[in-house]
């Protein structure tokens, strides 16, 4: 049943990935959301009979200032948070508030549950309980569809004698192995459980997510429109904790976040199951799977716990394959351009995963210069593009691992040079340098601008 929104809000935020979560994670908490992506959209939404409850606006558009729209927010009787990732400091807060009549200021990176609560608190609603920690429980049998131990599909054609390709998809409507009807209602609520049912879902839920319950997935929007690092960059400068599902035809794939760092994923390809990830590093042989799967099966264990158990590896090195296979689940979604993405804000409510901590910074750079080939490099990046600093990036600079000519081809990359140019000046590989270029943008360090003047301020990285 879906209950009335609590609150009606407005989030004002150019950055389309980062304004869909934000709407996403206030839809979770009963709320009704727009997003506005320039000042103009913002100032259209106060038209005579538009009620809001309360906005959330960043001070740095493309075209107005923030500024302006709080004084329109103000003049219509509208209480606004305001938020920046450029202008930061007591000094920007106060006259955020003292001036222009927010109610409160936050600087980017911030966590959006405190940011929502702030804006409940504005608009006059009770604050939304946050979803408990995670609990320690046993782990059933063949329950667990993460990234290491997914859907059984070897052991369903080690017992069958089938001999499909394991790239084959999990219907969505196949029952799971081991698991009743009934069983399933109190499973580990993840998005391969009945996922018919959760994909078909996009009402969101007042309350806080309880154990049991299956999460409502609020849709995001089209790939074709975004990318898959846009929207990793989203979830890190909200440091947000959630699901991100990406569907492309039949395949689904799901990242988990705590605090925007990725934690694990999944995948209902039979390929990229744990198992046949180890058969395909050399650490476990082919001959040796069907082994691994009656072990597991017969002791009510993940594949990695019975290769733990069965000597075959020890916990750093599963740790390390682990990081590995995410990587890989996440990188072959980068190619994506037909699709849909959404959002749930369940958060992971076990303990008793292998829990990685991916940053997405790094994870973009190198997924690019793995999976772009040189030919989609030169056109993704043609010589005549002129790259400029991004006035408001998701990441500072000392977060990400650049090499000694990777930091010099960024600081080169301050809008006065083509792409000619930089690969005239760096001592990387044209492919490298390209790929350098392609991975910065997609992380929103660098981006193209437009011909016309821009209100934005020229930011440079030191050349």
């Amino acid at each position: 049943m879906v209950c009335a929104p609590m609150a009606r809000l407005l989030i004002v935020e150019d950055n389309h990935e980062l304004a869909s979560l934000i709407v996403s994670a206030a839809q979770g908490r009963g709320h009704e959301a727009k997003a506005a992506y320039t000042g103009e959209a913002a100032l259209e939404a106060l038209s005579p009979g538009a009620k809001w409850d309360a906005a959330l606006v960043d001070l740095l558009l493309p075209d107005i200032r923030g500024s302006e729209v709080l004084a329109a927010l103000r003049a219509h009787g509208i209480p606004a948070i305001a938020v920046s990732g450029v202008y930061k400091g007591d000094r920007f807060a106060q006259e955020a508030v003292q001036v222009h009549g927010a109610r409160a200021f936050f600087a980017k990176p911030f966590e959006l549950n405190t940011v929502l609560e702030a804006l409940e608190a504005a608009g006059g609603v009770a604050p939304v309980p946050r979803a408990p920690p995670p609990v320690r429980e046993p782990t059933p049998p063949d329950e667990l569809l993460d990234a290491e131990d997914l859907i059984v599909l070897e052991e369903l054609a080690a017992e069958s004698g089938d001999t499909s390709s394991p790239m084959q998809v999990v219907p969505a409507t196949a029952p799971l192995p081991g698991i009743e009807v009934d069983e399933v209602e109190h499973a580990l609520p993840l998005p391969f459980q009945r996922r018919e049912k959760v994909w078909s879902s996009s009402a969101a839920s007042p309350a806080a997510p309880t154990r049991g319950s299956l999460p409502e997935w609020t849709l995001g929007g089209d790939l074709k429109d975004t990318s898959v690092a846009r929207l990793l960059n989203a979830y890190y400068e909200a440091r947000h904790h959630g699901e991100l599902k990406l569907k492309q035809g039949s395949v689904l794939k799901v990242v988990y976040f705590e605090a925007g760092r990725v934690v694990y994923a999944a995948s209902n390809l039979g390929q990229e199951r744990f198992g046949r990830f180890c058969v395909r590093r050399g650490v476990l042989p082919e001959s040796r799977l069907a082994e691994v799967a009656a072990y597991a099966r017969e002791h009510n264990l993940r594949t990695g716990e019975a290769m733990l158990r069965m000597g075959i590896m020890d916990a750093a090195r599963r740790q390390q394959l682990l990081e590995e296979q995410v990587k890989e689940i996440i990188w072959s979604t980068f190619t994506w351009t037909e699709g849909n993405y959404g959002f749930s804000a369940m958060r992971p409510q076990r303990a008793d995963l292998v829990k990685l901590s991916v940053f997405p910074g790094d994870l973009v750079l190198e997924g690019v210069e793995k999976t772009e080939t040189l030919v989609a490099l030169r056109q993704r990046m043609p010589r005549s593009r002129r790259l400029f600093p991004t006035a408001d990036p998701p990441y500072g600079l000392h977060e990400l691992k650049l090499q000694g000519p990777q930091a010099l081809l960024l600081a080169y990359a301050d809008g006065s040079k083509t792409v000619e140019d930089l690969l005239a000046l760096t001592d990387l590989s044209e492919r490298q340098a390209l790929a350098t270029l392609r991975g910065l943008e997609l992380l929103g360090i660098l981006e193209e601008r437009p011909e016309a003047p821009s209100r934005r301020h020229r930011i440079t990285f030191g050349l």
